[in-house]
């Protein structure tokens, strides 16, 4: 038997939210639009076992007082983030309980709660987190483990591709600004180019480490694991295999990962049944989270809950 330490915030969410945010009562829509359910919920802080370690996590559901099962959406934040997002994980979280739709997000090692020093960071850990924390939460009742989709945030999109074709059970996938292309490419712009990133590598492979400071001001310790694990990926190889609906959404203006990594996902996407590009006009790689732009990050979290709650058949 595996003992979870859970660690409880329990708080049932007024309904406020949802129809303030994103506006889901009947007055609010148009005749055409789809009329959801609206769903009380709670949010739980835990920790979930992974690697031998303790991952924290935040798990949301609807409470229903049937025998109700509901889908799941397992979260993964981008690099150097939380599993908060500023807030804009958060409020996808959120809108999608309200809409009946289960979540399930964690810190990655060296972020957030994380107890791990960021040297633990990189692919082969993060991707055991995220599976560790999918089994945590189909293992609970009131949860549809045949329909579990994944949302990833520019490295946890890179994450959410590749495990896009190696687990059968993720049904859909939206990624925000996915850095998804094969291998180190994604990454040299972080790291001043292909010679930064050369030269960073070469740091790690004589010290174990290579120091980085991020665009916004957080200085880093990459671990050699982390460059060898992104050179070996090839997350656009995976999502080519996958049928399922996706959502490839990003800024016009990122200078990050820039649009064509992320139209580099969209053409890989050939075998999906469907792929919905969405564009956010004047929005940077934060969409709006980290200055401001309020209407930016209105838009991403309106658009993948309403990308979810259309694909996945939820009570209307």
């Amino acid at each position: 038997m595996i003992c979870y330490n859970i660690h409880l915030k329990n708080r049932i969410i007024g309904l406020w939210i949802a129809i303030s945010s994103l506006c889901f009562l009947s007055a609010c829509q148009n005749v055409n639009e789809p009329r959801y359910l609206i769903h009380e919920f709670r949010s739980v802080d835990l920790t979930v076992p992974s690697r031998g370690i303790s991952v924290p996590a935040t798990f949301v559901y609807p409470i229903s007082s049937t025998a109700e099962a509901f889908p799941l959406i397992v979260m993964a934040h981008g690099h150097a983030g939380t599993r908060h997002e500023a807030g804009g994980f958060t409020r996808v979280a959120e809108g999608l309980a309200a809409r009946g739709i289960a979540s399930i997000r964690m810190d990655f090692p060296g972020c957030g709660d994380s107890s791990e020093p960021f040297t633990h960071n990189n692919l082969t850990n993060m991707l055991k987190d995220i599976q560790a924390s999918r089994n945590f939460a189909v293992a609970q009742p009131q949860i549809n483990e045949n329909r579990v989709g994944l949302l990833g945030f520019s490295m946890g999109g890179r994450l959410v591709l590749m495990l896009a074709s190696e687990n059968k059970s993720y049904k859909i996938i939206a990624t925000w600004a996915p850095a998804g292309s094969n291998g180190a490419d994604a990454e040299y712009g972080l790291m001043g180019g292909y010679a930064g990133y050369e030269s960073l590598k070469s740091q790690a492979v004589s010290r174990g480490f290579a120091p980085v400071t991020t665009s916004w001001g957080r200085d880093l310790q990459l671990g050699l694991q982390w460059f060898t694990d992104i050179e070996k990926s090839t997350p656009l190889d995976s999502i080519a295999r996958f049928k399922g609906p996706i959502l490839v959404l990003y800024g016009d203006l990122d200078d990050v990962v820039v649009p064509r990594i992320s139209e580099q996902v969209i053409a890989a996407a050939a075998d999906s049944v469907e792929v919905v590009r969405h564009v956010i006009k004047g929005a940077g790689h934060g969409l709006g989270l980290f200055n401001g732009n309020t209407a930016a990050t209105d838009e991403a979290v309106n658009t993948t809950v309403d990308f979810f709650s259309q694909r996945l058949n939820i009570n209307r």
